[in-house]
């Protein structure tokens, strides 16, 4: 499960914490930071995976014999933690990047905290750090972006009404949020969705309503995710479909979240997921030719046969008709 902001601060506080208290035991550190012993003994796992590097000397070190045998804690090697952070102006340049990016997609307090590491990082490097790369994000409603920050922040459910473009419908649902990220220029929410009755990603923008639940969300073991998880893989319920794509329908690959394989000729072949293959089939008639289903056969079968149909009973025959 991805840690929150909380599980982080938590981890970085206890550092300096346990530097100044040698040999703590297990069950006070617990009851310093409010949470229970388990947490505190996964956090100290996590903190023997942490360093200036990954070679030896350069991770935090803990007395394993005392940790393990007499739950208490002895740490060093972590230094580190406490000398200024010092970085070249290609290092500046992507935080600055990515706090402009992250900027982007935050609203309220947290704003004010972006915009400070910024300044910092201008200031630390004067004019070295590059301004040639602008973040663009999809725009995004900062009323529902303020309801989702909300619902995570009070762990609270969402009820959302959502358009889901690859069923090419709009669905009302209720969702456990978990967190939100950037991918590719789109803020998405990531979320315990109950009519889905799993995880699933959802494109904030894609987003039209959002409504704070008086309900707390439940408590559930859930994957670790990242953000490549999730995103349009047939395993998930979806169909794989391979497209040929005029000029005039091209919208389909902004609008689908489509990749393109071939845009070396006017007609693009692109590849796509759709829900099932009635939802091909209705994309590629409606298109009026500008889109031809290259693969699987049987959807490609499936909008062949549905178009001879349409032309049948355009022309007012039918296979009776034809059989007489």
């Amino acid at each position: 499960m991805r840690p929150s902001a909380r599980d982080v601060q938590r981890r970085l506080a206890l550092v300096p914490y346990l530097q100044s208290k040698q040999g703590v035991s297990v069950d006070e550190v617990a009851r310093e930071f409010g949470v229970k012993p388990r947490v505190i003994r996964k956090d100290v796992e996590q903190l023997m995976m942490t360093g200036a590097g990954s070679l030896g000397g350069e991770l935090i070190d803990i007395d394993l014999f005392a940790f393990e045998d007499d739950d208490r804690i002895y740490i060093s090697n972590a230094d580190f933690m406490t000398r200024p952070m010092r970085i070249n102006a290609g290092e500046a340049s992507a935080l600055i990047v990515a706090l402009r990016a992250l900027r982007d997609a935050t609203s309220g307090e947290h704003l004010a905290v972006v915009d400070s590491a910024l300044t910092k990082l201008h200031d630390a490097v004067g004019g070295q750090a590059t301004d040639a790369v602008e973040v663009v994000l999809e725009s995004v409603d900062q009323g529902i972006l303020a309801t989702v920050r909300q619902a995570l922040g009070d762990r609270r459910r969402l009820e959302i009404v959502y358009a889901t473009l690859s069923r090419d419908a709009i669905t009302t649902r209720q969702v456990d949020p978990i967190a939100t990220f950037v991918r590719e220029g789109h803020e998405y929410l990531d979320a315990w969705c109950h009519l889905a009755g799993g995880q699933r990603y959802f494109r904030l923008d894609r987003i039209e309503s959002a409504e704070v639940l008086d309900v707390p969300v439940e408590k559930r073991a859930v994957p670790a995710r990242n953000a490549d998880d999730g995103f349009f893989s047939p395993g998930d319920g979806g169909l794989r479909v391979e497209l040929a794509v005029a000029p005039s329908s091209r919208w389909i690959v902004e609008h689908y979240d489509a990749d393109v394989l071939d845009d070396s000729d006017d007609v693009w072949t692109v590849s796509l997921v759709a829900s099932d293959e009635a939802w091909v089939r209705r994309l590629a008639l409606r298109s009026a030719g500008a889109v031809r289903v290259l693969a699987p056969d049987s959807a490609r079968a499936q909008v062949t046969e549905h178009a001879r149909s349409a032309l049948t009973a355009y022309d007012g025959t039918t296979s009776a008709t034809k059989e007489t």
